[in-house]
């Protein structure tokens, strides 16, 4: 895979890393966003996480600014910063494209990884980590 193929638009979900089984499965929600990336053959990616309600105008963006490269699978970095009103916002993304089954039956291109809230804002402590799923749209 060519890291260009990360360009997209991509459902993003991420979960917070609790060990016990939960009865709720909402209880495991960090975030759900829409992720749209655009990857250069020099392995610079940037783009947008979009928090929004379905069918209504964003309610908060970050931008995303990192790098990818390409050897065995595609790996990539990310930096997510708030725009107003919340500029206070910022979380680091490790992440790798994960591997298409070549019998797969209607797979998609997945990214997956970590992320981590590297500053503190609304009350919430740095610190926190997440793993998260990203599943490209058609």
């Amino acid at each position: 895979m060519d890291v260009m193929e990360l360009t997209g638009t991509y459902t993003y979900r991420s979960f917070l890393e609790l060990p016990d089984p939960v009865d709720d499965f909402n209880r495991l929600r960090f975030a759900q966003a829409t992720l749209e990336l655009t990857a250069g053959a020099d392995g610079a990616v940037g783009g947008e996480l979009i928090l929004s309600d379905p069918g209504e105008e964003p309610l908060i963006i970050m931008d995303m600014t990192g790098t990818a490269s390409a050897s065995s699978r595609v790996s990539f970095t990310l930096t997510g910063r708030g725009r107003p009103p919340i500029t206070d916002f910022h979380y680091e993304y490790d992440g790798a494209v994960l591997r298409h089954w070549e019998a797969g039956v209607g797979q998609r291109t997945v990214l997956a990884g970590t992320v981590l809230r590297a500053e503190p804002h609304g009350g919430a402590p740095a610190g926190r980590t997440a793993s998260f799923l990203a599943v490209r749209r058609d």
